[in-house]
């Protein structure tokens, strides 16, 4: 958490979450029923299209995603194979809402779940936390076939709460239950700011077969949650456009000096002649930053795992 503490020192500043303001990764469907797990990344994605009701629209609203390691030792926890060593990882669960504080909001719902009373003011403070919660099973048809959706709430109702249990409901004691620690690197972005390292953290290498309806086969980046911040409506002029900006200069301008040092010192053939100027260069519309080390090892880097 060191790394992440300049940021949280002033987090409330950006937002007060504890005031009240009038799609999973399918690798193997989790198993229903009661868990436990850590809260591991909180990523704000700028504003999005917030979709219809009735057939009107409703107005674009920041989006912000979440994510949990559930960390069940029989239900979630697999292991894994890399580079002849074996590792262990909890299934991971995520959750893209709409960042409301309206009372009967989602978002306001789950924040009041997760803090359950303690004085937190944003959702960001609880990365690294510990919750029991459970996992329900969302069946639909889709093209013939039962598609399983999996939620951490049922009827609007949420089920992340304290990780302990009752044991004397009459004299009201409580134990508290062990959750392991979480196995993959916590992540943390911030709309309002965002620095290179957090951004960086969300960079996933590579690209993906995707096969069209004529059969013909698309690369596809695998890239999706930097594209997604890219293309918030509210991005143009945002803090994360202008350092993206900032960074995707660096490199021109130090080859630029660079290959002026190298040059031999000219003098102009008359005191009113100018050398040539250098013609600036093109900045991309949306430049994506790619970090320096793997997507895998972007927060060993900033000395969070």
């Amino acid at each position: 958490m060191n790394a992440f503490n300049n940021l949280l020192d002033d987090v409330e500043d950006l937002e007060d979450q504890s005031e009240v303001v009038n799609s999973n990764y399918e690798f193997e469907v989790i198993p229903a029923g009661k868990t436990m797990g850590r809260f591991i990344e909180y990523i704000e994605l700028g504003k999005h299209s917030g979709g219809s009701y009735n057939g009107k629209p409703k107005p674009d609203a920041e989006a912000v995603r979440l994510t949990f390691e559930l960390l069940h030792p029989t239900k979630n926890v697999r292991e894994f194979e890399k580079d002849g060593v074996k590792i262990k990882h909890g299934q991971l669960i995520s959750i893209q809402l709409k960042k409301s504080l309206s009372e009967k909001a989602k978002f306001k719902k789950l924040f009041n779940s997760m803090t359950y009373g303690r004085p937190v003011k944003h959702l960001a403070r609880l990365l690294g936390d510990a919750f029991l919660m459970e996992v329900y099973h969302n069946v639909v048809k889709k093209d013939g076939k039962d598609i399983t959706y999996v939620n951490l709430d049922k009827d609007g109702v949420w089920s992340l709460g304290a990780p302990r249990v009752c044991t004397d409901p009459i004299a009201e004691t409580y134990a508290d239950v062990p959750v392991p620690e979480f196995t993959f690197g916590m992540k943390l972005f911030l709309w309002d700011k965002p620095t290179k390292e957090t951004w960086d953290s969300l960079f996933i290498d590579g690209t993906r077969e995707v096969k069209k309806d004529d059969g013909s086969v698309e690369h596809v980046s695998r890239n999706w949650l930097q594209e997604r911040i890219l293309s918030a409506k509210n991005y143009a002029g945002s803090s994360l456009h202008h350092m993206l900006e900032e960074v995707n200069d660096l490199p021109v301008q130090e080859t630029v000096q660079k290959a002026e040092a190298e040059k031999p010192l000219e003098l102009p053939a008359s005191a009113t002649e100018k050398p040539a100027e250098t013609a600036p260069a093109k900045e991309a519309d949306k430049p994506a930053s790619k970090p320096a080390t793997s997507a895998e090892d972007a927060l060993a880097a900033l000395g969070l795992v």
